[in-house]
């Protein structure tokens, strides 16, 4: 029983995330105000897509809480400002072509947390790039010491994962 309402609840925070996404693209203004500009609406590719992206990303948090929970560890718990940060540097990273953990208008990822307002005892970032799958950026990142070393920090609680254009970032923060 607990088992299904836990399969729920993670469905319904992956249509959540998309939806998010969504709607954090769209212009909005209300009918009839002056000067009102049109509402953006997002096409049923730009739906998918943003489906697509979000489904990667919660999909890369099931297979770290296996690999965490394989090495005895607390399973991490999305944060969604963590995930709107990691979504927005791999969009940043991808239209203007870096790969690097510090952004050339965020700054470092400690930097970023901070102007995100994401407060934190320990932080740390995982970047990857070119893994057409979840699974195949998670083996990758297992197979990394310094990337393995993060995901199974037992001092991270938080995560939040970012997919775009095959670019990869996990954001981890422990409180």
């Amino acid at each position: 029983m607990q088992k299904n309402r836990m399969k729920r609840k993670w469905k319904q925070i992956t249509v959540w995330t998309a939806v998010s996404l969504a709607l954090s693209t769209m212009l909005s203004v209300g009918p009839g105000q002056a000067g009102a500009v049109p509402v953006k609406t997002l096409s049923t590719v730009q739906l998918n897509y943003a489906k697509i992206q979000a489904d990667k990303a919660a999909q890369v948090v099931k297979l770290v809480n296996q690999e965490r929970q394989k090495a005895g560890l607390k399973p991490l718990v999305i944060h969604t400002n963590l995930t709107k940060l990691a979504k927005d540097k791999v969009v940043d990273m991808y239209n203007h072509k870096y790969f690097s953990h510090t952004s050339p208008k965020f700054g470092s990822p400690f930097d970023m947390m901070d102007s995100y307002k994401i407060s934190y005892n320990y932080a740390g970032e995982n970047l990857a790039r070119g893994q057409q799958t979840p699974a195949q950026v998670v083996k990758d990142w297992m197979n990394s010491p310094g990337h393995r070393q993060n995901m199974l920090n037992p001092h991270y609680t938080l995560i939040g994962v970012g997919y775009y254009n095959g670019y990869w970032s996990q954001e981890f923060i422990g409180k």
